[in-house]
């Protein structure tokens, strides 16, 4: 644990194995841990990306949770998600049998860290993995000592968060995963939604009121887990429409699975009736349980005429990539590589990459960017100036499909950096929109 993050940082060695002792090497050793995982935590695993030991390895890489290279060089490694509000367990292996771990577990809370700690030494048990315990932090503290290092960290994120609300911020993110930003008019944005100033009043003067807010306090599963499990999907991540692709069906059934577990484990808990008929509703269901959720939720709007709904994608949100900044609409689908980043919805989609970018002698200037990205453009080509942004870009059609589609080819650049935006869209109106998104792109 560094300073002001609760957090995993481990190594261990692999011991040898068979008849006549030997290593296994680092790819068989890495696919024997993901086999382990996919079989012991099948209802906790989330998205398992693959990639080199170079790739996978990298503490903290922004983004990495569903992303991953192609395996190569000795070894290899492993992305995995456990919680839909923490980032990635990064697990590198190579031909030593040096195995590496490291993983952010703050943003989900104490239980999610002490099951982190768990599995993994479940994992060194069962697969011959000695873990060193002289750097290993607390990766396998006890609850005490998680609890203080969480609320240690909890403090000052909230502290902080008041001051800049008391500068005119709204919306403040208080342990929210990085690379999007939610529009909300609430003091701060948590992961299990808004609150107020008296909330975070009341939260600095005691941070355990913030217990409310962390996804996963308690060591158990039980019914509170499973459900505060199914509001991060439902604040974080449904599109509040019918699915458009794979990952997002796995995302609605998710959540009403999650409900659906809870509801009897604890059925006083306060379930988000509405919100979980509507997920019905984009996923058709029908069974009992969505059955009853659908006349709980026309019970509840008969005596609450307008409940607060859940969903900071109800509303338009801001991406990161690479240094530089877009907002979108929040229901757009959404794909991210270590490359590119790419969104789209009803008839209209945008592909972002971004680069730094320098000379033999320091930075490279936005003119100098354009002048070598952007020259096939065409004299006819759209110029863009604002502040230190400088970009072009130009506005063709393509009919080669059967429908004549629009395309915004764009570049915008300020020294140092410089990105690459295409957009498609299939309305003439959306002629100005395009451009539009286009002139909104800026570094942040």
């Amino acid at each position: 644990m560094v300073a002001d993050r609760l957090d995993i940082r481990l190594s261990g060695q692999a011991q040898k194995r068979g008849l006549i002792p030997r290593m296994p090497a680092g790819e068989r050793l890495l696919g024997d841990i993901e086999t382990w995982l996919r079989a012991e935590y099948p209802d906790e695993l989330g998205v398992v990306a693959r990639g080199s030991a170079r790739t996978s390895g990298s503490p903290g890489a922004p983004g990495g949770a569903r992303t991953g290279g192609s395996p190569g060089g000795p070894g290899g490694g492993i992305k995995v998600r456990f919680h839909p509000a923490s980032g990635p367990l990064n697990l590198t292996v190579d031909d030593d049998g040096v195995v590496t771990v490291s993983a952010e577990t703050v943003s989900a809370g104490p239980g999610y860290h002490r099951f982190v700690g768990r599995v993994l030494e479940r994992l060194g048990l069962d697969l011959a993995i000695d873990w060193s315990l002289a750097d290993a932090g607390l990766a396998f503290a006890d609850r005490p000592a998680i609890e203080r290092a969480y609320l240690t960290w909890l403090g000052p994120q909230l502290a902080e968060a008041r001051q800049r609300v008391r500068r005119g911020g709204r919306g403040i993110h208080v342990g929210l995963p990085t690379g999007t930003t939610f529009s909300v008019e609430e003091a701060v944005a948590t992961t299990l939604g808004p609150r107020d100033e008296a909330w975070l009043d009341a939260a600095i003067a005691d941070p355990r009121t913030a217990i409310e807010v962390t996804p996963w306090w308690s060591d158990a599963t039980d019914g509170r887990y499973l459900l505060n499990r199914a509001l991060t999907l439902m604040w974080l991540e449904v599109r509040w429409r019918r699915p458009a692709i794979e990952s997002e069906t796995d995302v609605l059934d998710e959540v009403h699975r999650m409900l659906a577990r809870a509801y009897p484990l604890d059925p006083d808990l306060n379930y988000p009736w509405a919100d979980w008929a509507e997920v019905i509703s984009y996923r058709g269901v029908d069974d009992g349980m969505a059955r009853q959720v659908i006349a709980r939720a026309a019970q509840q709007s008969r005596v609450q005429a307008t409940p607060a709904r859940i969903g900071y994608r109800r509303a338009p949100v801001t991406i990161r990539h690479e240094g530089w900044a877009l907002t979108v609409p929040g229901d757009f689908a959404e794909r991210r590589t270590a490359e590119e980043w790419w969104g789209g919805g009803a008839g209209r989609n945008i592909t972002l990459a971004a680069t730094s970018t320098g000379t033999g002698v320091g930075r490279m200037t936005a003119q100098g960017f354009l002048s070598q990205v952007a020259g096939e453009l065409g004299p006819d080509a759209l110029y863009h100036e604002a502040g230190d942004i400088r970009g072009r870009a130009r506005i063709t059609t393509d009919a080669s499909s059967g429908v004549e589609i629009g395309i915004l080819e764009g570049f915008s650049a300020v020294t140092g950096s410089g990105a690459a935006i295409r957009i498609e869209f299939d309305g003439a109106e959306d002629y100005v929109w395009a451009l539009e998104m286009w002139r909104s792109l800026a570094p942040g």
